[in-house]
């Protein structure tokens, strides 16, 4: 299948619900299951991440931009992340929940095949909004692939945005295709391929650190406690970044909310925090 086909074939349709009834259509042209020696490769080491798809800029709340995950990671050594249902109860969690599922190495191909098939294994085109419009505010769609040693990054900006009434480009509403196809990686893979998910339980976590004043906030009142001892952490200096095991930090930060404040010495932190996926950096 090339580009155009897959074009034609994913955005034919307006909806989702649509769209998933075309895919067996947009897979059929991905090929079989088995693995030859012309497949892409990709490395499968469990820090190795094949497909990321996620949001970035526009205008977030403070800390949002470090905790903020992917919509969907495919990791190399077989591992789909996904965040987890929320509610919209305040305070929540402080960390937010992620789930896990095992996909099969015949899975990750098809996921390969449809980016192939898209065109999105190559240098990335322009995505600009036709004739330089710029939407205040708006995040980045980011989907980066890392397939046979190289790196593809394709980003666009209120990515969406102009599909419906034909003020968008064709590679704007091909990486969206892509990104609403892969919205149901169930789907694009098959049930045999990929497994149920599962809360995540991460070994490691990231952490950000800001000194606040507890007095500046209101209803409901954040409730501050110290911060333990031998964690390893030391808040003051994680103001852009720290990492830390689960087994000296992840009882505290599980335990914690969104109102949930660290005193450390004289001094009160509100701490952003999320458990490292495949492909986080160590702080």
């Amino acid at each position: 299948m090339n580009r155009r086909r897959f074009l034609t074939t994913a955005l034919g349709v307006p909806t989702l619900a649509a769209l998933a009834g075309s895919l067996p259509l947009v897979l059929a042209s991905c090929g079989d299951d088995e693995e030859s020696a012309s497949d892409p490769t990709y490395a499968d080491g469990p820090n190795d991440v094949v497909l990321s798809i996620r949001y970035e800029g526009g205008f977030v709340p403070m800390g949002f931009a470090f905790v903020n995950m992917p919509t969907l990671l495919v990791s190399g050594d077989g591992r789909v992340f996904e965040p987890g249902m929320q509610t919209l109860e305040f305070p929540g969690p402080l960390l937010s929940p992620v789930m896990v599922r095992p996909i099969s190495p015949a899975g990750i191909r098809r996921v390969i095949a449809l980016a192939g098939d898209a065109g999105l294994l190559s240098a990335p085109p322009d995505y600009s909004m036709p004739g330089g419009i710029m939407v205040a505010d708006a995040p980045f769609t980011v989907v980066t692939l890392t397939v046979d040693g190289q790196t593809y990054r394709h980003e666009a900006e209120a990515l969406g945005l102009g599909i419906d009434d034909g003020t968008s480009t064709p590679a704007r509403d091909n990486l969206a295709a892509f990104v609403e196809v892969m919205a149901d990686i169930t789907a694009v893979v098959g049930d045999d391929e990929i497994g149920e998910p599962i809360p995540f339980d991460p070994t490691r976590y990231r952490m950000q650190a800001m000194e606040v004043n507890p007095a500046d906030w209101g209803e409901p009142a954040p409730t501050v406690l110290d911060w333990p001892d031998g964690t390893g952490v030391v808040l003051a200096e994680a103001a852009t970044c720290a990492s830390a095991a689960a087994a000296a930090v992840g009882a505290a930060l599980t335990a914690a909310d969104q109102l949930t404040f660290f005193r450390e010495g004289d001094v009160v932190y509100q701490v952003f925090a999320g458990g490292m996926l495949p492909g986080d950096a160590e702080c």
